[in-house]
């Protein structure tokens, strides 16, 4: 089973906060599938959530790619995220 944290919770809502802020667009979508977060979730009971560059669309598949660009913002919007959010030690 997936393992779901609510859309409110400190962590999502601070995310979101960094997407838009690097000028993305902050929507939430339910993922399924398998994931390390299906483990550790249900044993830490802790909000996770998943974010990266691309087309979710084209996931494990020979068309998956990342424009280089793409990959540079998700570095600046996790970091803005982790530090701005508290969430790391800066």
């Amino acid at each position: 089973m997936a393992w779901a944290s609510l859309q409110t919770s400190p962590l999502a809502r601070t995310l979101r906060r960094a997407i838009l802020q690097a000028g993305g667009k902050g929507t939430l979508k339910r993922k399924t599938g398998t994931s390390d977060m299906n483990v550790v979730g249900p044993v830490w009971q802790c909000p996770i959530v998943a974010y990266g560059p691309g087309d979710s669309t084209l996931d494990h598949t020979p068309n998956e790619h990342v424009p280089l660009a793409d990959y540079e913002k998700a570095i600046d919007v996790l970091k803005a995220a982790l530090v701005g959010g508290g969430w790391a030690i800066a």
